[in-house]
């Protein structure tokens, strides 16, 4: 059953409102311009199927032309900027994309199925939070005094070109975790978005490209086998930074090893999120909400294992069933959805696949919710528990970006640290309690980049983001960003006797 026309019908006019562009082009050196190969790609609604607009199919031409521009920014007009104007500069873009925030939302929202309230609330607000953090930053990138004798000193500098890869999930978002720091540094970038979802990255270009100069900010849309790879071994590529799949950062890895480029990644994980008995059992039934189910659970820090101790198993699944009845599942321009569909027909069809093996494998259905029948036709996947799963089981190894989470029970802290611990993985975890000793020593315990405490999921306030083992390298959202994307010169200066052999 196709969506009904009320439906097709808002998306329309919501899209005619926001894409005023049938064909957009690659953003190279301040012009937009068609790909060398001219091919190009439809970029779809999530939730109706229709085209929205075509975007350049990118060739490893394109990212030639692209570092090429990005070469002659950082050369010239860009890397003549003192780290004040690069605040400036960055402060400019901050309030361009806030004035534009409501129409990236919406864009987002029709290309990727994100309800929109979150995406306008959450996304987009990181999206300028993130800008105006690393502007201010930006007034200090570039280095300090040392304490010793003499004269010596620390610069920071920037790599110079920054391959930047991101992934479909947070579309917005990802450029600013991005070109924030790349460009607070002073690098010059060529970015390419994920070919499921480039809309909003191509209209957020478009205020880089009014305020910095020509061939700062360059994008080039297309496949990761064609482009990615392209910009992440090109020779001229500096410095790269991936937000994918593990096997995407282990080809990025692979790609830049010969000329020993330095990479930066930011990966998948298959996080946990533990209840202790002694926790607020509404708050972490909010959190368990969260975790699962924001943006679809397409999101690599989904708290997709759900720990919850064996005296209070019964009344947590009971209330948490009781919210999940509550949540509205729908159109995502629609304010009261709760939950949109999910990118496209393909992920959806991995996401059930997902929930077929575990129930394969032994698993029971503790909660599934509900598809609106006029919508079955979108990619769709409802809510969904899962119960009795082996920790060995395929949905308790793997990461299922989607609205599901496998449910474990635990009798004491050391028991579910250890599983916690056990999987290739440690991007993130929660911990509920109201124990802070027990609280501080579990974070302390967990193998992950970050432990969240009585919250799941709060990125708003700036603090190093990354993960552990096959989670990724390096850090994203705070000043340690600034680090992966430049690196550091010592100049000693010498005062007294020139030093000898004697």
């Amino acid at each position: 059953m196709s969506p009904p026309e009320s439906v097709v019908g808002k998306h329309r006019q919501v899209a005619d409102d926001v894409i005023d562009e049938a064909v957009y082009g690659h953003l190279v050196g301040g012009e937009w311009v068609e790909s060398d190969g001219g091919e190009t790609m439809v970029a779809r609604d999530a939730t109706t199927g229709e085209e929205l607009a075509k975007v350049q199919r990118g060739t490893r031409g394109d990212v030639d032309r692209a570092v090429t521009a990005a070469r002659t920014a950082v050369e010239g007009a860009w890397g003549e900027q003192s780290p004040q104007q690069r605040a400036e500069a960055l402060h400019a873009v901050a309030d361009a994309v806030e004035d534009a925030k409501t129409r990236i939302a919406r864009l987002d929202s029709l290309e990727v199925g994100k309800a929109n309230k979150h995406s306008l609330l959450v996304d987009n607000t990181i999206v300028v939070d993130q800008l105006r953090h690393f502007a201010s930053l930006a007034r200090t990138a570039d280095g300090g005094r040392c304490p010793a004798v003499g004269h010596v000193y620390t610069r920071r500098e920037p790599y110079g070109v920054v391959g930047c890869i991101s992934a479909w999930n947070f579309p917005a978002m990802f450029v600013a975790w991005k070109l924030g720091p790349a460009l607070a540094a002073g690098n010059s970038v060529v970015y390419k978005p994920s070919s499921r979802a480039s809309l909003s990255t191509l209209e957020l270009a478009r205020i880089f490209d009014r305020v910095l100069p020509d061939g700062t900010v360059n994008v080039v849309t297309g496949s990761g086998s064609v482009v990615g790879d392209a910009i992440t071994a090109h020779g001229g590529v500096d410095k790269v930074s991936l937000t994918g799949s593990t096997r995407a950062g282990q080809e990025a890895m692979r790609n830049a090893a010969d000329r020993l480029a330095p990479v930066s990644l930011e990966l998948g994980g298959n996080n946990p999120n533990v209840v202790f008995p002694d926790a607020d059992l509404d708050d972490a039934v909010e959190g368990a909400l969260v975790a699962m189910l924001f943006n679809q659970g397409q999101q690599c820090t989904a708290g997709s294992r759900l720990f919850v101790h064996e005296d209070v198993r019964d009344e947590f699944l009971g209330r948490l069933s009781d919210r999940l009845d509550e949540l509205t599942v729908g159109d995502p321009l629609s304010p009261l959805t709760d939950l949109g569909p999910l990118v496209d027909a393909d992920h959806a069809a991995d996401v059930r696949e997902y929930v077929d093996v575990a129930m394969a494998e032994g698993a029971s259905l503790l909660y599934e919710g509900d598809v609106p029948a006029e919508l079955t036709d979108a990619p769709f996947v409802p809510p969904t528990l899962l119960g009795d799963v082996a920790d060995d089981d395929t949905v308790a190894c793997e990461e299922v970006f989607g609205p599901v989470a496998a449910v474990f029970t635990f009798s004491d802290r050391a028991e579910v640290v250890e599983r916690a611990n056990d999987t290739e993985q440690g991007l993130a975890a929660a911990v509920w309690t109201n124990d802070l000793d027990r609280a501080h020593e579990v974070a302390a315990d967990l193998e992950c980049g970050t432990v969240w405490v009585n919250t799941y999921n709060d990125l708003f306030e700036p603090a190093p983001y990354g993960g552990y083992k096959q989670s990724g390298i390096g850090r994203e959202l705070d000043a340690e960003a600034l680090d992966d994307y430049s690196q550091t010169k010592s100049v000693k200066v010498n005062h007294g006797d020139v030093p000898n052999l004697g």
